[in-house]
């Protein structure tokens, strides 16, 4: 109970929550075998004609789902909007219908062996090979955990990725600079209680037990990507209502980073409405737009291998 209690302190406000009225329309389950493990994914809005289309791999929050974080993001009408394919990505099956994402660094049972970084690729070999997917065009985004995890698999594999986007979320560790550029979008809220601005342990007790590692400062992240990317420094920033927005320019050979700090904001999906008290989710701007902007101005082409 006191590990379901912690994970449910990470959720980032995302359960019983809606994207909008009426039902979604139809999805593909894609099953994957990871070793010995059995994985899967939601895909939205992929081509039936043939053509390539852009992939946008969504990830939820710790105690999520792809169901749920479909339901909460909005990303099936952006897609469908913007002709790209929405891709709910799922991880490990820990208490019923609660997942995680094994990032090396929040202690979670039956999530800590799963092997992500092998689930990722297996996933991006199989939307480019069976659901219409560009392989020079696939993004990254999620939230909390979610977010967490783009991060790590960035680092990890930053030759899969056109773009990342993570949201309320930070880096536990910069001992692997990623081998290229990638263009990158950092999301948070100044009044996130859950993953704080100034890094260090989760100021709620319970998810600051379940962790390994303290989160970073997140302007020493930004920094990270800014260096990583080889983006020009100092930044442009401007300021709308809430939202303080830092632009880092792609340097020779570069990437651009991209800030984007709401003082108003917390813990959650931005956009997403939710009945939970405390530290409720960005207000300001619907998060699938604001990730789907900065992917299709600013994604490069990558290797697609």
């Amino acid at each position: 109970m006191l590990l379901r209690a912690v994970l449910g302190c990470l959720l980032i406000a995302f359960v019983a929550a809606s994207s909008g009225p009426g039902a979604m329309d139809e999805a593909t389950t894609l099953a994957l075998k990871v070793g010995s493990q059995d994985r899967r994914a939601i895909v939205v809005n992929a081509p039936t004609d043939g053509t390539r289309r852009p992939a946008v791999l969504v990830l939820h929050g710790g105690m999520g789902s792809a169901e749920q974080m479909r339901r909460i993001s909005g990303f099936d009408r952006v897609a469908k909007a913007n002709d790209f394919v929405a891709v709910y990505a799922e991880g490990t099956a820990y208490s019923g219908d609660s997942h995680a994402w094994n990032t090396g660094h929040l202690l979670r049972r039956g999530v800590r062996d799963a092997d992500d970084i092998a689930y990722f690729d297996a996933l991006i070999e199989a939307i480019v090979r069976d659901h219409g997917a560009d392989p020079a065009r696939v993004f990254m985004t999620g939230g909390s955990n979610g977010g967490m995890m783009s991060y790590v698999y960035a680092v990890k594999r930053p030759e899969k990725l056109a773009g990342i986007a993570p949201v309320v979320a930070s880096m536990f560790t910069f001992d692997t600079v990623p081998a290229a550029p990638v263009p990158t979008l950092i999301i948070n809220g100044a009044k996130d209680e859950e993953v704080p601005l100034a890094g260090g342990m989760s100021r709620n007790a319970l998810v600051s037990r379940a962790q390994a590692t303290p989160f970073k400062p997140v302007r020493e992240v930004v920094d990270f990507w800014v260096k990583a990317n080889r983006s020009k420094s100092p930044g442009t920033t401007r300021t709308e209502g809430t939202v303080t927005t830092t632009t880092y320019a792609a340097g020779e050979g570069g990437a651009v980073t991209e800030f984007v700090l709401d003082s108003a904001g917390g813990h959650g999906w931005p956009g997403a409405r939710v009945r939970r008290r405390g530290s409720g989710p960005i207000e300001s701007f619907d998060g699938a737009e604001r990730v789907w902007a900065f992917f299709k101005a600013n994604g490069r082409k990558t290797g697609g291998g």
